[in-house]
């Protein structure tokens, strides 16, 4: 039988799983230029994405998680991504953060998100990181990188692994999300295919129309086949 999930502190929650298992894919932000950051939210949110990870990689990254958390509406749920160490980890809890999403397994930034009511969206690649992160609390897991490792990784790493979380992230195409799910994947991670790391206002009805796409086949690919 297998163990129950940890539930982590009151706040870490339930609700963050369940949205990002809703949405089917988790919208990156890895902005080079911050100052559309707001409105490609809200192009991301027309088109139907509502969790977004916006990464700490960059002096201006927790401004923007502050202003993204405090100005986009419900039902958004923002997180910080590219988080290494601790130090992250409270920054990103005071700037408004709901999860915490890092390329690789740490245990003790998994605890520090934990501890901070925070949801970790740990990275690994191996069965060993895979059931190192497991062990240290998190109930979501980012396969990192998944597009090099590809879909027939993810299939064979859930044979042993089957009731594991899997948020494969890392050089997917934003139309490809149907098959990752199709192949067990809870949700997808997307970056620079899906939002640029410099927008400006020219980039907005593209976003939103790839957020669309995105939506579109996440519906497909859980609806059931005749």
């Amino acid at each position: 039988m297998t163990e129950p999930l940890p539930t982590g502190p009151a706040g870490s929650t339930t609700e963050v799983v369940d949205r990002v298992r809703e949405t089917g894919a988790v919208a990156i932000l890895r902005l080079r230029e911050h100052g559309s950051d707001v409105a490609v939210g809200q192009a991301l949110l027309r088109g139907g994405l509502v969790v977004m990870e916006v990464t700490l990689d960059h002096p201006d990254g927790v401004d923007s998680l502050r202003r993204l958390a405090a100005e986009l509406p419900e039902p958004a749920l923002v997180g910080a991504g590219t988080v290494t160490t601790v130090a992250q980890v409270t920054a990103a809890a005071e700037a408004g953060a709901r999860f915490c999403v890092s390329p690789h397994t740490d245990p003790v930034v998994i605890a520090a998100a934990l501890d901070a009511g925070l949801e970790p969206l740990p990275g690994a690649a191996t069965p060993t990181e895979v059931a190192a992160a497991r062990a240290a609390g998190a109930r979501l897991i980012k396969l990192f990188p998944a597009g090099p490792l590809g879909l027939g990784y993810l299939r064979a790493l859930r044979g042993p692994f089957h009731d594991v979380t899997f948020v494969p992230t890392g050089g997917i195409r934003h139309d490809e999300v149907d098959g990752w799910l199709r192949g067990g994947a809870v949700a997808v991670g997307l970056g620079s295919d899906l939002v640029p790391p410099r927008p400006g206002a020219a980039d907005l009805s593209g976003i939103e129309e790839r957020a669309r796409t995105v939506a579109r086949l996440v519906r497909v690919a859980r609806t059931p086949e005749d």
